[in-house]
């Protein structure tokens, strides 16, 4: 099948970028991409979902360290109790000094879900991916960023952002420009179908 559809070519040509021009978003795509976001399926549509959003250079780049360390330690503590080639490999990557978990992304919005959130998992991941989509189909590119997951332990973190305590941290992801101007899509592989009753 030749795909001739926008939405289906934004979804098969979307990848992960972990390389971005050193040029900032302007606030409103922000606000665009998070409206998309906010308008993904949840759960009895409780719309619990909230968003934090961080542009600042320096804020950047202290949370980037915050969340490589406290990633390094939860790997280790991990890896001690559980040894696994994964997370070996996770504890030697974060043990780099020089690894920026942000990839010197301009912009990170923090989805945060709410106790009134029915399905808060299905709810922020619906969200993320759209977010996602939505800025590959501005120009921007993006990526979940797992290891930002601890910052929701750091006290100046939740205060910087006037977190309520009993919201809980779900997924963050950068956003900016590319700096390839051609990111070529990830291969994959065709789909397995294990059943399909007729």
């Amino acid at each position: 099948m030749t795909v001739t559809n926008e939405v289906l070519k934004n979804i098969y040509e979307r990848r992960s970028v972990r390389a971005y021009a050193d040029k900032s978003v302007p606030e409103e795509i922000i606000q665009e991409i998070i409206k998309a976001g906010f308008h993904a399926p949840n759960g009895a549509n409780t719309q619990g979902l909230r968003f934090a959003v961080v542009t600042n250079k320096a804020k950047l780049k202290a949370y980037a360290e915050k969340g490589r360390v406290m990633s390094l330690a939860a790997f280790r503590a991990m890896n001690e109790q559980r040894p696994s080639e994964v997370g070996e490999r996770m504890v030697k990557q974060l043990s780099n000094p020089d690894n920026d978990i942000f990839h010197g992304a301009p912009a990170i919005v923090f989805i945060f879900t709410t106790p009134n959130c029915l399905t808060p998992v299905e709810d922020a991941s619906l969200a993320a991916e759209n977010m996602m989509l939505a800025a590959r189909s501005l120009g921007l590119g993006s990526c979940w960023i797992g290891f930002a997951k601890s910052l929701a332990h750091d006290p100046e973190f939740v205060k910087d952002l006037s977190i309520p305590a009993d919201h809980q941290l779900a997924a963050s992801i950068i956003l900016g420009y590319p700096k390839k101007e051609e990111m070529k899509p990830s291969v994959r592989d065709e789909p397995k179908v294990l059943g399909w009753l007729r």
